[in-house]
């Protein structure tokens, strides 16, 4: 590059300084433009973000119901299941709800399908006697963050079993259901039947977590072969049942039963109990506290507490109740063997009316050793 006049063949030097600097303009914009295609190439070496259509993340809003109308949660008395069926079925990925009250009954949530509400703020409300989800052979899906509401009215006290229910799951597995409200119901808040699923290898049940069922007929129903559910952190309170298990292989730690006319009730069927109750407040239940009958492969219930009420075990075999606090009734009746053992017990008025084949050893009050 030459870059003094004297060393080029210009005779007039006016013009050389021109074509100099047209020279030296084309040389910078060259660089500019090569700095600039450096950028775009290092940009696009790098990994883009993920769009939520890419990611099969999207939001209820963007469906439309059969009859056009847009579900934005401000007219529940309009039927927005049709929108989000749609959305549901539209692949595996993530359907988000944001708040507002929407009428919904009887939608299924897809296989690998997650549904997300905002919280309490989001409100599915059912229709008479009709569930809001109703799952039956799904696998690998989720719920959560989310209310249920359901048609019952009046004094919760007087709530029977119409079938009702809030939740209901049949015959599906790999299952979570979390951060869920649910009440008002005839029926129980979640109902669930047939979870031991053969091709799962009979271990891939459901998970349950996070979740307050009151005001309802019942508020958690493991039915018949509803089996090798882990459940945890649930508060049942102010229902007519708290909870019933029929199934066996139920794993129930760390809830609150409580409020309820009857709080735990455990009534074998098909492959019944041979579960777990473990690290559970089961108090202030009106009639029983725990109500165990027919019972025949054992229930293992440790460290709970107990709180009025009455603790019947009634012509049940293998129940052992063990390592927790007593301060409620207890009636054994029947002569097959049962277990009572290592608790502290409060006796306070309660009435022991305890059969000889019922085993009490290691109990204590506070002012020693404990027989009834």
């Amino acid at each position: 590059m030459i870059t003094d006049w004297s060393e080029s063949n210009s005779p007039d030097p006016l013009k050389y300084s021109l074509d100099r600097g047209r020279e030296m303009i084309a040389r910078g914009w060259m660089s500019v433009c090569a700095g600039m295609l450096l950028v775009a190439c290092l940009m696009g070496s790098q990994s883009k973000p993920v769009s939520p259509e890419s990611n099969g993340e999207r939001w209820l809003a963007d469906f439309r119901n059969d009859d056009g109308s847009i579900p934005d949660g401000q007219n529940p008395s309009r039927d927005d299941s049709s929108a989000l069926q749609k959305a549901l079925d539209a692949g595996p990925g993530v359907v988000r709800i944001g708040s507002g009250n929407f009428q919904i009954h009887d939608v299924s949530i897809s296989s690998n399908v997650e549904l997300i509400g905002s919280g309490p703020a989001t409100v599915l409300q059912a229709r008479e006697r009709q569930p809001v989800f109703k799952q039956q052979g799904q696998s690998g899906w989720r719920l959560r963050d989310l209310s249920l509401k359901g048609s019952a009215s009046g004094d919760w006290q007087k709530r029977t079993d119409q079938g009702a229910h809030g939740l209901v799951i049949d015959g599906s597995w790999d299952y979570e259901v979390s951060g869920l409200t649910i009440e008002d119901f005839d029926g129980a808040g979640i109902q669930i039947g047939h979870t031991n699923n053969q091709a799962a290898g009979y271990a891939a049940g459901g998970v349950l977590t996070r979740i307050t069922s009151r005001e309802n007929h019942v508020g958690v129903r493991f039915d018949t072969r509803a089996e090798y559910i882990t459940a945890s952190h649930l508060h049942c309170h102010h229902n007519v049942t708290g909870m019933i298990v029929h199934a066996g292989n139920s794993n129930i730690s760390n809830s609150n039963i409580g409020e309820n006319i009857d709080g735990l009730v455990i009534i074998d069927h098909e492959n019944g109990s041979h579960g777990s109750v473990t690290g559970c407040l089961i108090n202030h239940n009106q009639r029983y506290a725990l109500w165990a009958n027919e019972v025949r492969n054992g229930m293992a219930i440790t460290n709970c507490c107990f709180f009025y009420g009455t603790i019947k075990l009634e012509k049940s075999c293998g129940v052992t109740i063990s390592s927790g606090l007593i301060s409620a009734s207890i009636s054994t009746e029947g002569e097959d063997f049962n277990r009572i053992s290592g608790n502290h017990i409060i006796p306070l008025e309660w009435q022991f009316a305890v059969s000889p084949s019922t085993i009490c050893d290691g109990n204590y009050t506070k002012s020693g050793p404990w027989k009834p």
